[in-house]
């Protein structure tokens, strides 16, 4: 008699007891999960803050994002409407990111609260690099505790705002999401500083867009129902909550997920010139969620443990052999058509200086904020290129830059040019 299907119930049984005692021994005790979630009354959730906002503008809706920021986020050109993400990390793709642009551009306001921020978001917000630099998310300082306050003369607090990172009724180390100063320069395109941390780190921001504005805030620990349960915690969430204008708020708890996910799928998208958020694909958000990734895990371990006992030794299958093809052209002429289509040469030339930008940097350890005579000699040096190409690659540059609109010739000359330094530089 064949025992292996009794073996393989017996451990799936087994798995299924440790994994409900696992769940069920937590019995009443807080979860100290930063989840953020709105139904959530343990520390890291964001239950004290959802009910606050429900009636902050009396006499206005106040909407649960479940669907779709497509689905329930409405613009209404007759009134002033306000987004609100609270979380560690978003999960959008770039039809989600297209319609909130356009919901702030027409006058609106978006309110950002997480501890990274999406890339393909950013790359709007944030194209123009600052004295060389280009986005690469928020970064992090490491302290048990952060002391917090707010720029403005009429919402700075004499006394900072301090938190702490509680667990388990423990003080422990927290990594404290800021803005780094790079990305706040002369330019009008720039951020705007609304409040620090530490003293001397931003967590607060402005960017204005179209008509609306986004408001960045890099500690959603902040608003969590442990630090609203104290007053100056909640004082601190109201004068953050001033900067909406009166009118409906649209919560979203749809677009939550967790901050591995968040900085994975913003790699997959800063990468070269991948900046599809999408491409992350669904097994991310199943991982991110607990209750799915043990369901995934437990499936993947079953389907192991059914391929050990019932496996057997038999003849391999011998595969049928194709002929193998070269694809390069075919791939080369698929991204050509795509870009053709697009007819966007200026996004393509700018793309293009980036990358020379920063092969200039890795290979020549040198600054790139500023093309001035200096930059252009050392570089001339230290590549031995004639500098008459590097004053060409620049001068294409700086006309492409102002530009409002690029050629197809002009694209092909500046890559040309660019291609002559690839291959002769040393």
């Amino acid at each position: 008699m064949d025992r292996r299907p009794y073996i393989i119930f017996g451990i799936a049984a087994i798995l299924i007891l440790i994994l409900f005692l696992v769940f069920k021994q937590g019995g009443n005790r807080f979860d100290w999960t930063e989840t953020y979630t709105e139904t959530s009354k343990d520390p890291y959730g964001t239950f004290v803050l959802y009910e606050m906002l429900q009636t902050y503008f009396p006499g206005q809706t106040f909407t649960n994002i479940k669907e779709g920021i497509k689905s329930d986020l409405l613009i209404d050109s007759s009134q002033h409407q306000n987004y609100v993400f609270v979380g560690e990390a978003m999960y959008m793709d770039t039809a989600d990111v297209t319609y909130l642009l356009d919901f702030v551009e027409q006058g609106n306001t978006a309110f950002i609260c997480s501890k990274t921020i999406p890339y393909d978001l950013m790359f709007y917000l944030y194209y123009e690099e600052c004295d060389g630099y280009y986005w690469d998310d928020y970064n992090q300082m490491v302290d048990s505790a952060g002391t917090v306050n707010l720029l403005h003369s009429s919402l700075m607090d004499p006394d900072p705002y301090q938190y702490k990172y509680v667990f388990k009724n423990q003080i422990n180390e927290y990594r404290w999401a800021y803005i780094d100063s790079v990305f706040f320069c002369a330019d009008d395109g720039s951020f705007t500083k609304l409040g620090y941390i530490n003293d001397v780190y931003t967590n607060f921001a402005k960017k204005t867009y179209g008509k609306g504005a986004f408001y960045l805030h890099t500690n959603p620990i902040t608003l969590s129902n442990i630090q609203l349960l104290d007053e100056t915690g909640y004082t601190y969430a109201s004068k953050l909550f001033t900067h909406l204008d009166d009118g409906p708020i649209y919560w979203d708890s749809f677009s939550r997920t967790a901050e591995s996910v968040g900085r994975r799928m913003n790699e997959l998208a800063g990468g070269g010139m991948n900046r599809s958020l999408a491409s992350g694909g669904p097994l991310q958000f199943i991982l991110a969620q607990e209750s799915l990734a043990w369901a995934w895990y437990l499936t993947v371990l079953l389907g192991l443990l059914y391929l050990f006992f019932r496996a057997k030794r038999r003849q391999r299958i011998i595969p049928v052999t194709e002929e193998n093809k070269n694809t390069s052209l075919e791939f080369i002429s698929t991204i050509g058509s795509l870009y053709f289509l697009q007819n966007d040469h200026k996004k393509l030339s700018l793309q293009k200086m980036k990358l020379f930008l920063s092969y200039v940097r890795n290979h020549y350890n040198l600054t790139t904020g500023n093309l001035d005579e200096e930059f252009k000699q050392r570089l001339a040096i230290k590549s031995e290129i004639p500098r008459s190409l590097i004053d060409l690659i620049v001068l294409y540059y700086e006309n492409i830059k102002n530009s409002t609109a690029v050629t197809e010739n002009t694209l092909i000359d500046f890559h040309t040019e660019i291609d002559k330094f690839y291959k002769n530089c040393k």
